[in-house]
């Protein structure tokens, strides 16, 4: 119930025009603080549990390469040369924590498993993949509706279903952390290689 409620509140928050701390702080207290608290009061309801085998290192890894290689034959680097190091360094700290950390705990760990358990593998999968992508909506609204709705569904929920397949088969939190951040820092990272 509250993974459901985290799930719907935050866009209606991120749409509302919130933007800067206040959204960063928004989104870790409804993504992160109170998902937490509530699944660690119910604990024990859900287990996760995974094979220790190689193979669930390098499977992902050939999949988040793949993803990475097509990302970069269509994605254009920002110029990020108007930035200070350190306003730069901060955004993508915060970034990394609510985005790359946060959102794969809420989506992934936290409510796809749970959908999973309650409904099936790819039921909770594709269900917690369109609230991964409508989450979005708030971030990267241009004022189309329609738009924005098939935009992040074509480009956030194709990164989301990859998150989603990804702990539903292999259940490497580690694993789709890392490519949430690396996807979220790509920009950032290319910049900074090709400026120099």
């Amino acid at each position: 119930m509250t993974l459901g409620a985290s799930a719907l509140l935050f866009p209606a928050v991120a749409a509302s025009g919130v933007s800067g701390e206040d959204y960063i702080l928004a989104k870790a207290a409804l993504l992160i603080v109170v998902p937490l608290i509530a699944v660690f009061l119910v604990r024990g309801s859900v287990a996760v549990s995974a094979e220790r085998a190689a193979w669930r290192w390098w499977a992902p890894a050939i999949a988040i390469a793949v993803w990475a290689i097509l990302r970069s034959m269509v994605d254009s680097s920002p110029d990020y040369s108007g930035v200070d190091a350190t306003t730069l360094l901060i955004a993508a700290t915060a970034t990394a924590v609510t985005a790359g950390f946060g959102e794969e705990l809420f989506y992934r760990r936290l409510l796809q498993t749970r959908l999973e358990a309650l409904l099936s593998p790819w039921a909770g999968t594709t269900i917690a993949t369109a609230a991964f992508a409508l989450m979005h909506l708030g971030s990267h609204a241009t004022g189309d509706l329609l738009f924005d709705t098939a935009s992040v569904i074509v480009v956030q929920g194709s990164f989301g279903l990859l998150m989603g397949v990804i702990w539903m088969r292999f259940r490497n939190f580690t694993a789709i952390v890392t490519a949430h951040v690396l996807a979220n820092g790509w920009p950032s990272i290319v910049w900074h290689v090709l400026a120099r």
